[in-house]
């Protein structure tokens, strides 16, 4: 046999487990980086404080919805934006996106109401719906999705479940 041959196939062999071993060592860094960059970080908590009719334009319906976000960090919570959804009674009502929330502290809690346009369709059907059962309260489901602004961290969802007193509702 060659021994340059030899000396080619035992360097490629070399190099390739000295390769494979460098990105095994780099891909467990990355991921134990990842791991370690918010390793007590708490989703936050959103509650729904009212539902209230606004003015309406045109033909839309518009609320304002009132939410309370519950930071139970150690750090703030910058809320570059935010995309939500409301149902009513399984009927989705409401959707919309702002990037105008409020800064909520470290162990903190914001206040603060999102606009929100109907569907004028599903509306239709929510009325008729409400019609037919004659309920004095009305099931509601917010679905928010949170972008943190945290790097390599993913917007973090929230779902908020539960009812309100058709009397509440102003």
């Amino acid at each position: 046999m060659n021994p340059i041959v030899l000396s080619q196939h035992t360097f490629k062999r070399r190099f390739s487990s000295l390769y494979l071993g460098l990105m095994s060592l780099f891909c467990l860094l990355i991921v134990s980086g990842c791991a370690t960059m918010s390793p007590s970080f708490e989703e936050p908590q959103i509650e729904v404080l009212s539902i209230k009719r606004a003015p309406s334009e045109g033909m839309e319906q518009r609320f304002l919805v009132g939410l309370k976000v519950t930071n139970p960090n150690s750090r703030a919570l910058t809320i570059q934006g935010m995309s939500y959804s409301l149902s009513i009674e399984d009927y989705t009502v409401a959707s919309g996106v702002s990037a105008d929330v409020p800064r909520v502290e470290p162990y903190g809690e914001a206040r603060f109401e999102l606009p929100v346009s109907t569907s004028l369709l599903n509306s239709i059907r929510l009325l008729k719906h409400l019609l037919e059962l004659n309920k004095s309260s009305l099931a509601y489901r917010l679905e928010a999705k949170l972008d943190l602004g945290i790097p390599l961290m993913p917007k973090t969802s929230v779902v908020e479940e539960g009812s309100v007193q058709l009397g509440q509702l102003q």
